[in-house]
């Protein structure tokens, strides 16, 4: 299929050339190939009258029948004192009718056409004789150089005209080119937040539909691609028109099982179902792809605007954009698999230190979980309060380096022994300090047993001196240990845990996160404990001999 700009109509006379002659004392005409006028001559009233009178017209008729056997043509003396410069009217190839300039000498004022064109009227007579002894100031022989001159300042103004549309053309190209620049810097914005695909579609097709003025554009997933895992949905709209997911379904089956009308590049162009007049006039259907894979379709319709032609601009900026999302969504499938990933290492390494010992089964998940809650609580964002649990489950990974003696002795410790285990939040410092992903976490991992009154561990911080992360982690720390059974203890009613926390506020606890924590919905943190109590193997299994 062609892509082409709607061709511009365009007088082939330019009104500049139409001026001129104007202010030269010129008259201006349009003729049918017959010499029969087709608008009215270019010259005040009573001078477009007596050339509308039958004498003269039959003048320029006799004239054109002259002309139908030429092919070069020069000025004409049809009658003394009136000059006629003729230019041929063409349309595609085939002579239309002719664009005459009259211009008179001074004889003119003696010709008895004058007297006949009026009819008498002396009125007349006088005014035209008038306006013609003002426009009667070349002579005949300088009609020639006339002609020529008269040729020479049309096909200037016409090389002018053409010279000003490639300039408009260019300027027009530069700004579609400004406008893809700007759209994919604008959406190249987005591309970093790779766990957030669905964003990055929806800028994608919102992109097309302002800077190609579409009604309506679609991004339909294929289900059988890995990017489809980190998105809630198939299909993504935008634009002024929005369809039910019944007559998406419709757009989608008839682009299935109709043949395109053609294609420009790797763009498909299909004609428009009949009860969807509002996207026509053609559905614009480009492949969303990545290394050879398949991903999915890009679909535009409803076009806007005075110019319906699919144009070179519009299929590049689909093409240019289908690129960026088919990686963005590849980037995007590549961070789930390593996000996944990541979480199942970091459960893991939560999971190994919980299965030390039977009593605090689930002690990470459930820290982790509290900690988020009250991060969101106070003001973080869904992100930050994401890094927030993270640091939770692994906070105790430091007890790896506490003797399994110590971590699961069934007694209250020795004064030694309680001294092995203040080490473990160092030690989990020490093991993930050097992962570059993690570095965010360490101040919750190594400062979550502070105390507000500065008499805490590992390095005695007090007050604002110790990172709030690691201040909400102690509050869901301590909550945990307190509401949790103990070999040596069980664990503490909820009204007595509440009221140790407000006795605290100030001295072991940030006194401004208590009553938020103490708020929060605690039935999550309940149905975690039946949980983690379900997985506990039914008897404990025998000491190794």
């Amino acid at each position: 299929m062609n892509i082409r700009r709607e061709a511009k109509k365009q007088d082939p006379f330019p009104k500049a050339f139409i001026d001129r002659c104007v202010q030269l004392g010129l008259v201006c005409w349009r003729l049918d190939l017959n010499g029969m006028p087709i608008e009215d001559p270019i010259a005040p009233g009573i001078l477009s009258m007596w050339l509308s009178s039958r004498p003269l017209r039959m003048m320029m008729a006799e004239s054109a029948m002259m002309w139908a056997a030429k092919e070069d043509f020069a000025a004409l003396e049809v009658e003394e004192g009136i000059w006629l410069f003729p230019f041929p009217e063409v349309h595609r190839d085939r002579r239309t009718g002719y664009f005459i300039v009259l211009g008179f000498t001074p004889e003119v004022l003696s010709s008895e056409l004058i007297e006949q064109g009026c009819k008498g009227n002396q009125l007349q007579t006088k005014a035209l004789v008038h306006i013609l002894r003002d426009r009667a100031k070349f002579h005949g022989s300088h009609a020639m150089h006339m002609m020529d001159t008269l040729t020479w300042m049309l096909e200037d103004i016409r090389k002018l005209r053409k010279d000003q549309e490639t300039i408009e053309l260019f300027s027009e190209q530069l700004g579609e080119s400004y406008e893809v620049v700007t759209t994919l810097q604008d959406l190249g914005r987005s591309m970093g937040a790779l766990h957030e695909p669905e964003g990055i579609i929806e800028d994608g097709i919102c992109e097309i539909a302002a800077t190609l003025d579409y009604s309506w554009v679609a991004c339909c997933i294929r289900e059988n691609v890995e990017a489809r895992e980190v998105l809630s949905t198939d299909l993504f709209q935008s634009g002024m028109c929005k369809l039910s997911q019944e007559e998406t379904l419709e757009i989608l089956e008839h682009i299935k099982n109709t043949e395109p009308l053609g294609y420009a590049d790797t763009t498909a162009i299909y004609s428009v179902p009949l009860k969807f007049n509002q996207l026509e006039p053609q559905l614009l259907v480009h492949p969303l792809t990545r290394d050879g894979e398949e991903l999915g379709f890009l679909i535009a319709g409803g076009k806007c605007g005075d110019d319906p032609q699919v144009s070179s601009h519009e299929t590049k900026l689909m093409e240019s954009i289908s690129g960026m999302l088919g990686a963005a969504m590849e980037n995007a499938a590549l961070y789930h698999r390593q996000h996944l990933t990541f979480m199942g290492t970091i459960k893991a390494l939560s999971g190994a230190i919980d299965a030390k010992d039977q009593y605090t089964r689930g002690h990470s998940e459930r820290v982790a979980k509290l900690s988020a809650m009250l991060a969101l609580k106070v003001g973080y964002s869904e992100e930050e309060a994401e890094r927030v649990r993270i640091s939770g489950l692994v906070h105790d990974l430091g007890k790896i380096g506490v003797p399994e003696a110590v971590l699961c002795k069934p007694s209250r410790l020795t004064d030694d022994e309680f001294e092995l285990i203040k080490m473990h939040p160092t030690i989990g410092y020490e093991i993930i300090k050097d992962i570059p992903d993690l570095n965010d976490l360490l101040p919750g991992v190594l400062h979550h047993h502070e105390r507000w009154d500065g008499n805490g561990y590992p390095a005695g911080l007090a007050g604002e001196d110790i990172p709030r992360m690691a201040r909400i982690m102690a509050l869901a720390d301590t909550f945990d240990a307190m509401s949790s059974n103990r070999a040596y203890r069980s664990g503490l009613h909820r009204e007595k845990v509440f009221a140790e926390f407000r006795k605290c506020a100030g001295t072991q606890f940030d006194p401004e996160l208590v009553e938020p924590f103490l708020s929060l919905d605690f039935s999550i943190y309940d149905d975690m404990v039946a949980h983690h109590k379900a997985q506990e193997p039914a008897t404990k299994l025998p000491d190794a001999a």
